[in-house]
C-alpha cells in the first residue's frame, strides 16, 4: 500500500496599509505637518519590493479618520493569510495619553492621532476615544500575527513622535512643523496601579526617533517635505529585497544622520529571530 500525502502551501501575499496625515483640522488643536507626502514615496518603494498596488491600501488626511483606520485594520485582518508579509506605515502626529490599564510606568500610553482626534480633553465633547493607543495596536497586531502565522511577517513603521515629546522641523531659517505634542492628553480619573506586565512583541516595529528625541522633517532638493524615516526608507529601495531587518534599520539610521543636523536615532523592537531574517 502506497500512501500519498498532500500538503497545501498557502501562497504568500505582500499587503500594506499606508496612513499619512498632515492637514489636521486646526480647530482640533493640531499644527500642520506633511505626513501625507510620505505615502507616495513609500508606495513606490513597496512596489519595487513586490507589493502590487491592488494590495496597498491608502488613507490620506480627511480619509484617515478613526473609524476609517479601524475599518482598514479590520479589512486587512480579514484578508490576510498564513505566510503573508504585512507592512503598516503611519505618518502623522503622536501624543501620550493617560494609561488605562496600568501597564506603563510613567502612567501614559503612546498613541497615533487620526484626522478627527482632538489634542486636548474636553469633558462630554472629546475624551480620548479616537486616540489609537499602543494597547489598541498591540491587541490588533496580536490578532494579525495569528492570521499570518510564524512564517508570515509584520513590519510596522511609525514616522511620528509617538511619545509626544518631539517635532518635525527644520533649521532656524525655515518654518517649523511640529509633529506630536509636548502636552499630554490627561483624562481626569484615578490613575491605574502600575502592573509590570510584558507585552509580547512578535512583529518588527520601527519608530523615527527615541522617546526623548525630536523627529524632524526633511526638505528635499525640490522643496518637498517628508518624514526623515520615510525618506530614508525610500532611498534604500534597491537594497531592501535581500537585506536583513537589522541591516535595513542600520541603513535607514545612517541616511537619517546624513540628512538631519540634529540628533535623531531610530528606535526599533522585535523578536531576535525576526530581526535576523530578511525584511521582506
Amino acid at each position: 500500500v502506497v500512501l500519498f500525502s498532500c500538503i497545501v502551501v498557502q501562497a504568500q501575499e505582500k499587503r500594506a496599509l499606508l496612513i499619512g496625515i498632515g492637514d489636521y483640522p486646526a480647530e482640533y488643536g493640531w499644527n500642520k505637518i506633511h505626513g501625507q507626502n510620505d505615502v507616495e514615496i513609500i508606495r513606490q518603494t513597496l512596489n519595487k519590493q513586490g507589493f502590487p498596488n491592488e494590495n496597498i491600501s491608502v488613507l490620506i488626511d480627511a480619509e484617515a479618520t478613526y473609524s476609517n483606520i479601524v475599518a482598514a485594520f479590520q479589512s486587512l485582518l480579514e484578508i490576510s493569510n498564513k505566510n503573508d508579509i504585512i507592512y503598516l506605515h503611519f505618518s502623522g502626529h503622536g501624543q501620550r495619553i493617560t494609561d488605562a490599564d496600568g501597564d506603563e510606568t510613567d502612567r501614559f500610553d503612546e498613541s497615533w492621532i487620526p484626522y478627527d482626534a482632538h489634542k486636548s480633553y474636553i469633558k462630554g465633547v472629546y475624551e480620548g476615544e479616537k486616540h489609537i493607543t499602543d494597547d489598541f495596536l498591540n491587541e490588533y497586531l496580536t490578532k494579525l500575527r495569528f492570521k499570518v502565522g510564524y512564517s508570515g511577517k509584520i513590519i510596522v513603521i511609525a514616522d511620528a513622535c509617538h511619545s509626544g515629546s518631539g517635532s518635525r522641523g527644520l533649521g532656524d531659517d525655515e518654518e517649523v512643523f511640529k509633529r506630536g505634542s509636548s502636552e499630554t492628553f490627561v483624562i481626569p480619573k484615578e490613575p491605574a496601579n502600575v502592573i509590570r506586565k510584558e507585552k509580547p512583541v512578535d512583529w518588527l516595529f520601527v519608530a523615527a526617533c527615541k522617546s526623548y528625541q525630536t523627529n524632524y522633517e526633511y526638505k528635499d532638493e525640490l522643496g518637498e517635505y517628508y518624514g526623515s524615516l520615510s525618506y530614508s526608507i525610500s532611498k534604500s529601495e534597491e537594497l531592501l529585497i535581500d537585506i536583513k531587518y537589522t541591516d535595513a534599520v542600520a541603513t535607514w539610521g545612517n541616511t537619517m544622520r546624513e540628512i538631519t543636523v540634529y540628533p535623531q536615532d531610530i528606535d526599533n523592537e522585535g523578536r531576535p529571530s525576526k530581526k535576523n531574517s530578511n525584511l521582506f
